[in-house]
Formats: C-alpha cells, sequence, structure tokens
C-alpha cells in the first residue's frame, strides 16, 4: 500500500495491536503461573478443550430442539396443504384425505389388542416436555381423523378399497404380460411346441379370452370401488372433516400462523442458544478474574479456556444471527426499498457492516475484559508484566520476555511509576492514561 494513503498509518497500527492480542491470547493459553507449559500438559488442556466444546455443542443442540418446530406446533399444515393446493379432482382429493386418516395394516397383521394412539394424542405427546404448544386448529384436524378412523364400518371400506384396487393392479399387470409374450406364444403354437414343454404362461390361442377375462373382472373391480368410495365420502364423519377443511378462513389463518412461526424460529433457536452460552461465559471470566485476585494459578488457566472455548460458539451464532431472521429481513427491505428486488446487494452490506461490527466488539472486549487499566492493578501486585503477565524480576522496569517497559513518567513529579496505574506511586497525582508504546 502507498505511503502516502491516508489510512496507512491506522491499519498498520490497528494490525499490530491484532498480532500482540493474538499473541497474548495464545500465550496465556499455555502459560501456568508465568511459565510455559510442557508437552503433555498441553495436550490435556487440548483434550480438556475438545470435551469442553463437544459438550458446549450438544448443550446447545439440545437446548435448540426445545421449542416446538413449526412442523411440530403445525403437524396438520402439510397434510392441508396437500389437500387445499392440489391439481387432481376436488372428488379425488376428498376421498385421498379421508383414506389417509385411517390407518392400513399389512396383509395378514393380526389386528392391535389395546387401541393405537390416536393422531391427537401423538401430535400432544410429541409436544411434551418442549416449548410452545401445538396449534389448536391442528389439534381439531386430528380430532376430526381421528374420529374417522375409530369407525369399523370405514376401516372395513379401506380395506375392501385396498384389496380391490391390488387386484386391479395385478390383473393390468397381467395383460400387460400377456401382450409383451403374445408374439413368442404364436411362435411356439406354429412351431408346434407341447403344452408342457412351452415357455408362455399363456398360449397365443388363449391371450385373447385371457385378456377379455381380465378385463371384465376389471371392469367390475372399478365400479366397486367407486361404490365403496361413495360410501367412504357419504359416512358422516367423512361429512363433518370435509367441511371442516373446506371452512373459509380456516386454513388462510393457519398458513399465516405457520409462515409467522418458521420466521421466527431461527431467531428464537439462536437466541436460546445465546442465554445458554452467556452464563458458561460470565461465570468463566468471574472465576477467572477471581484466580488471577488470589494468585491460583491452574484455575485461572482452566478457567480462561473454559472462558475461549465458550466465546468460540458464541462469535459463530452472532454471525449466523446475521444471515437470518429478522436482521436479514430487515436489510432485504432496505435494499428491496433502494434497489428493487436485487438480493445480492445484501452481501456488500454485510460486507460493510460486518467488520464494523467486528471492530466495535473488539473494542468492546478490550474495554470490558482485556483493559490494561483493569488488569493493571493485580499485575503490579503479583509483581508481573503488564503486558504479558509472566513473572519480573525485582526491579525490573522491563519484561525480560517481551519487552514491554512497565514504568513511565509521572505527569506531576517526573519520577517514573506503573503504567495504566490512575495515580503515581511518588506523588499521589492522577495520571492520564495515553496509547500504551509498543514493545
Amino acid at each position: 500500500m502507498p505511503q502516502g494513503f491516508p489510512f496507512t498509518a491506522p491499519l498498520s497500527r490497528a494490525w499490530r495491536r491484532l498480532g500482540r492480542q493474538i499473541r497474548g491470547l495464545l500465550q496465556r493459553s499455555g502459560t501456568l503461573n508465568g511459565q510455559p507449559l510442557n508437552k503433555a500438559s498441553l495436550l490435556v488442556i487440548v483434550l480438556v478443550d475438545l470435551v469442553l466444546l463437544v459438550n458446549i455443542f450438544s448443550g446447545m443442540a439440545a437446548i435448540a430442539e426445545w421449542p416446538l418446530s413449526p412442523q411440530q406446533a403445525f403437524p396438520c399444515q402439510a397434510e392441508w396443504s396437500l389437500y387445499r393446493e392440489g391439481n387432481n379432482d376436488r372428488l379425488e382429493r376428498d376421498l385421498a384425505i379421508l383414506r389417509r386418516a385411517i390407518p392400513r395394516r399389512a396383509p395378514g397383521e393380526p389386528q392391535a389388542s389395546a387401541p393405537e394412539p390416536g393422531v391427537r394424542a401423538g401430535a400432544l405427546e410429541a409436544s411434551r416436555d418442549h416449548l410452545g404448544r401445538v396449534a389448536p386448529i391442528c389439534l381439531d384436524f386430528a380430532g376430526h381423523q381421528d374420529l374417522i378412523a375409530a369407525q369399523p364400518e370405514l376401516r372395513q371400506r379401506q380395506r375392501e378399497l385396498d384389496v380391490a384396487e391390488t387386484e386391479i393392479t395385478t390383473l393390468e399387470q397381467g395383460n400387460a404380460a400377456i401382450r409383451s409374450q403374445y408374439d413368442s406364444s404364436l411362435l411356439e403354437q406354429i412351431a408346434g411346441q407341447p403344452a408342457s414343454k412351452a415357455i408362455q404362461e399363456v398360449p397365443a390361442s388363449q391371450a385373447r379370452r385371457q385378456i377379455e377375462a381380465n378385463n371384465a373382472r376389471i371392469g367390475a373391480l372399478r365400479t366397486e370401488v367407486v361404490t365403496l368410495s361413495q360410501q367412504l365420502l357419504e359416512a358422516s364423519e367423512s361429512q363433518s372433516f370435509l367441511t371442516f377443511l373446506n371452512r373459509s378462513g380456516g386454513y388462510e389463518a393457519m398458513e399465516r400462523a405457520f409462515a409467522r412461526a418458521q420466521f421466527w424460529a431461527p431467531s428464537q433457536r439462536l437466541l436460546l442458544q445465546g442465554l445458554f452460552l452467556m452464563p458458561l461465559v460470565l461465570l468463566s471470566l468471574l472465576i477467572h478474574r477471581h484466580a488471577l485476585r488470589r494468585g491460583h494459578g491452574l484455575l485461572a488457566l482452566v478457567s480462561w479456556h473454559l472462558l475461549v472455548i465458550s466465546l468460540i460458539p458464541l462469535l459463530l451464532k452472532l454471525a449466523e444471527a446475521a444471515q437470518i431472521g429478522l436482521i436479514f429481513e430487515l436489510l432485504l427491505a432496505v435494499v428491496r426499498a433502494i434497489a428493487g428486488n436485487l438480493r445480492f446487494l445484501v452481501s456488500y452490506l454485510y460486507l460493510l457492516a460486518v467488520p464494523l461490527v467486528g471492530f466495535a466488539l473488539i473494542k468492546l472486549l478490550q474495554t470490558l475484559v482485556f483493559n490494561p487499566r483493569l488488569q493493571a492493578a493485580e499485575r503490579v501486585q503479583r509483581g508481573r508484566c503488564l503486558h504479558c503477565a509472566r513473572k519480573l524480576p525485582s526491579g525490573g522496569r522491563h519484561c525480560p520476555h517481551c519487552g514491554y517497559a512497565q514504568f513511565r513518567e509521572c505527569v506531576h513529579c517526573h519520577e517514573p511509576t506503573h503504567r495504566h496505574l490512575p495515580y503515581c506511586s511518588r506523588c499521589g497525582a492522577a495520571q492520564l492514561e495515553v496509547a500504551p508504546s509498543p514493545p
């Protein structure tokens, strides 16, 4: 970058400051009482960090499943949408949703000795020990389904329909096989192949009669299917369910509520995960400061690692929050208001906003967590470097580990006094804080 560029000096200072902070973080993570950890201790620390990280992410995943998902809160949405938005005939859609309400048993499966739990009971059971509740309109939907499934005559109609449709499919497949094999069976007949040695099941002479018989049976079965379907549709429980499905405004209200739940669900999960992480961050920070004040090196090291491990997923969730939910929709609304439907411009807004938020976060951490003035008092009392926190030799004016100057000139008496402390140790005059010099 050219030397005359106006942002060269600030960027260079920010880059050096970031480098010092990273080196400080790594140094603090690998030292105990100012002494570097040996390889075995470092391995133990790495294993502890991995266990902590796995458990934190497991806890975040568990708390994200605590609130009901939109699909759990509105279990009828998919079924109702399929019924309302289907492209097939209205009568076919009515029949399909009624038949899906009746549970099927596999051929030969015995009747259950105890009554199976209904759809409504299943929805309520799925919501137990979760945050939120199932939408009342979907409980009404499930209640109608349970009422239909509880009628023995309707279950019988369902079984008869299944048997008839299965037989129709089998006969149609048989007709297709006869037609595909007709040429081969005709050649066998011309060649005088004995029936006992014939490869094809239906001889050519009987193919037409067999197909006609199958078609006649298919016609009778189709008539039976129509009759059974009509009986299923005309049942009072079926009519009550269909009236509920086509009631004015019911479906639209459910869809609006489902859309709202989908919109807020990601933000709700992120909020709960953030609330899960914040106590870990605050507790580890308090323990770390207490351990530094009391000189408990091992506790300070462990709490420091817990703080760093807790901040990693927290920062990831903050980055994720900018990509979904309310923040993204607000940015998208701004883009649409300014430039129409050019969604890619949101990326440019993020490229501008993310560094600003990052710098603001760094400034906040520097002020509240890593503030040299807050750390200076305890480090001076323990005889440690104001910059790297390693042990200083008695009377040392510069740190032998990082070279940082421990003293500066008092603004009043011009005698040496500790950096970052608010008052001079010689004359007691208040000191003006100045930017720290590089080591």
